[in-house]
């Protein structure tokens, strides 16, 4: 059903229909900037302005955009490449990550974790990993995405994606000195 929905937006969108647009925008953008928020730190400034710079990047080439997947995962994609440019471009300062970004609903283990945590010292024990595996982190614990869906967004194969989630929560275990992530 989304993505009927999504094929349907973007086909207007190609048509010239800026209300298709911003639709489109409405229903990813706070997924899109809470992911770049975690990507860099906590740095909510950087945040918007990748965000802005991603839907850029989308309206530049929704007019080639051809239906091979979920556009969903085209679009994470396109975050995660702007995101890993940022990175590449210049090395971050640890921000402190705002309260309101982490999820309010969630009866996963690992959810229930991170709800007990602060705020700031889970984004610390997440700054120490490693990019691939905190950005793997991310998609799987906050966006909830599939590993397949992470391997494709990735670039990898799918046990590259579950090695760095299970890699990564081993790491955040040992940051967090705390032994119930190992199990996620």
């Amino acid at each position: 059903m989304k993505t009927f929905e999504d094929y349907r937006l973007i086909r207007k969108i190609q048509a010239g229909d800026t209300d298709a647009w911003e639709t489109l925008v409405a229903k990813y953008y706070d997924q899109i900037f809470s992911f770049c928020v975690r990507r860099c730190l906590g740095d909510r400034a950087l945040a918007t302005d990748l965000t802005q710079e991603i839907f850029l990047k989308v309206v530049e080439n929704i007019g080639d955009y051809r239906f091979s997947g979920k556009f969903f995962n085209y679009l994470f994609t396109i975050t995660v490449n702007v995101c890993n440019n940022q990175y590449r471009k210049k090395k971050l300062a640890q921000f402190e990550l705002d309260e309101t970004v982490l999820p309010s609903e969630s009866e996963t283990a690992v959810h229930q974790l991170i709800k007990q945590e602060s705020a700031n010292e889970l984004q610390a024990a997440l700054n120490q990993l490693p990019d691939v595996q905190r950005e793997a982190l991310i998609l799987k614990y906050y966006h909830e995405l599939k590993v397949k869906d992470i391997a494709t967004i990735t670039g990898t194969g799918v046990a590259t994606a579950q090695s760095r989630i299970h890699q990564g929560l081993k790491k955040l275990s040992r940051a967090l000195n705390r032994e119930e992530y190992q199990n996620g």
